[in-house]
């Protein structure tokens, strides 16, 4: 029923836009069609309205395409596609994150309807773009096609062993052809053990698409079937970092705790710096859960936090994110000998340093408070605008409270940095703090560069209305000053 919500609302919309011309589509299938097997659709759109799939790491997204599918006069609802990990789908005018290799103008029907039974069906494309309609950006159909009637016919156990096993065999390694045609034609045939190997494979590729594909693909299959697999290829692989998350927050795994633990240690040793990056992650995910704690008795966190503080000096000099997840992982220890180590990461200009000054302030000592702090507004930093600063000034007061006020205030006026004088600003005039309401006056009445933003904040923060003028946003931050 979301589809045909999601029309009725798109369609007076359309009525209300300038007249552009819709595109009549001619669809066409991958024929013959066979029950079970995958079922591929292709239109004819043309630039700039190609359809370019997958739209996201979600194998479901079509992004700014509607498909309608019937079986004789019955409307087949859309299947539930049991999305796995943190992969939201772009929505209707999102963007596509497709290779520039993926084939184009062509998208897996198996994956949006279950189309077991043979029978006569018949499918709609409705394509949707984005029109200004006054000031809105509004939905608005760009192609849509006649309904096209196809048959499937019924396919035999032997024809989709065949099937399989040859697809099996041919899987390419190009990113393109891989999630815009291969893995999204073999997740027609989960849950069958195989397939969940090759996908489970992809979640080591080099390339974040492929394996955040591969990672929200994993709903297709048994849970028991994708435990024992996960679990053989960490002890054969080690850890990637989607490996590292289906690990980490997947219910099968939580009575593995310990045995995760022990498999994942040795791997702080590598020589690679995106494993070690992931066997950090799992390591704070495992050892410092967010919810869930060990019993007093074990043995692992502490375990765990020792081997990481062993390897700690080494990493430093990294690069890559080692250093980065290493200081997510110090924060969970909270000792002055983490402390320390996140300092030295803070006193880098590489990766590291910007994480090690945000998780000091999650750590929240007050010894911390004036170092930190005067980051704000010491001279030398590796970017001339304070771009790597910007998210100090929100940790602070999250971190300290009303004890970082001063701070603030004092970095409002002497920082040599603008990206750090306005993230102060918008922390402080949550407080109605005066240098902060003095600092947007300013940046309004003299029209700074970084007006709009702060226009922005205080339409998103504040209140004020949206479609206020600059007088009308000076008169409120004056009524705030009173």
């Amino acid at each position: 029923m979301l589809i045909f919500g999601l029309l009725a609302f798109i369609i007076p919309v359309a009525a209300r836009a300038q007249a552009l011309p819709v595109q009549n589509l001619h669809l066409s299938l991958e024929e013959p069609v066979y029950a079970g097997l995958p079922v591929w659709i292709k239109a004819d759109l043309a630039y700039p309205y190609e359809a370019r799939y997958p739209y996201s790491e979600d194998p479901s997204d079509f992004g700014p395409n509607v498909i309608e599918l019937r079986r004789g006069n019955e409307v087949i609802q859309p299947r539930s596609f049991p999305l796995f990990g943190n992969s939201p789908g772009s929505g209707i005018m999102g963007g596509s994150a497709a290779p520039p290799d993926a084939p184009q103008n062509r998208l897996p029907l198996h994956l949006k309807y279950h189309i077991e039974q043979p029978g006569t069906y018949s499918v709609e494309w409705t394509a949707v773009r984005q029109v200004l309609v006054g000031k809105h950006q509004m939905n608005a159909v760009a192609g849509r096609s006649d309904w096209l009637a196809f048959e499937v016919k019924p396919s035999t156990p032997e024809q989709r062993e065949a099937w399989l096993e040859k697809t099996l065999a041919a899987v390419p390694t190009d990113p393109g052809p891989l999630v815009g045609d291969s893995l999204p034609s073999l997740l027609v045939a989960s849950p069958d053990p195989r397939v969940l190997r090759t996908v489970l494979e992809h979640l080591y590729s080099k390339d974040p698409l492929v394996g955040g594909y591969a990672l929200s693909s994993l709903g297709l299959f048994h849970a028991d079937d994708l435990r024992a697999q996960a679990l053989e290829l960490m002890h054969l692989r080690g850890l990637s970092e989607q490996m590292a998350y289906l690990l980490s927050w997947h219910p099968q795994f939580q009575d593995s705790r310990e045995e995760l633990l022990r498999a994942a240690l040795p791997y702080l040793q590598s020589s690679d710096d995106k494993q070690v990056a992931a066997t950090l992650q799992l390591l704070g995910w495992v050892a410092h859960p967010a919810k869930a704690s060990w019993t007093a008795d074990s043995d692992i966190p502490g375990r765990t936090d020792r081997a990481v503080l062993a390897v700690a000096p080494s990493l430093l000099k990294r690069d890559g994110d080692a250093p980065r997840m290493l200081a997510l992982y110090l924060g969970g220890i909270k000792s002055d000998e983490s402390r320390g180590l996140l300092w030295q990461l803070a006193g880098r200009t590489g990766s590291g340093h910007t994480q090690a000054l945000i998780v000091l302030t999650w750590i929240g000592d007050d010894r911390d408070l004036p170092r930190l702090s005067e980051q704000l507004w010491k001279p030398g930093d590796a970017d001339i605008y304070g771009r790597d600063l910007t998210s100090l000034p929100y940790g602070l007061m999250h971190g300290y409270g009303d004890r970082a006020t001063p701070y603030l205030e004092h970095a409002i006026s002497a920082s040599p940095y603008v990206f750090v004088r306005t993230e102060s600003a918008e922390q402080l005039i949550l407080k109605q703090r005066p240098a902060a309401v003095a600092f947007f006056l300013d940046a309004i009445e003299n029209q700074r560069s970084y007006k709009r933003e702060l226009v922005q904040w205080l339409v998103d923060h504040c209140g004020l209305p949206p479609d206020s003028d600059d007088q009308a946003a000076i008169a409120f931050l004056k009524s705030r000053m009173r």
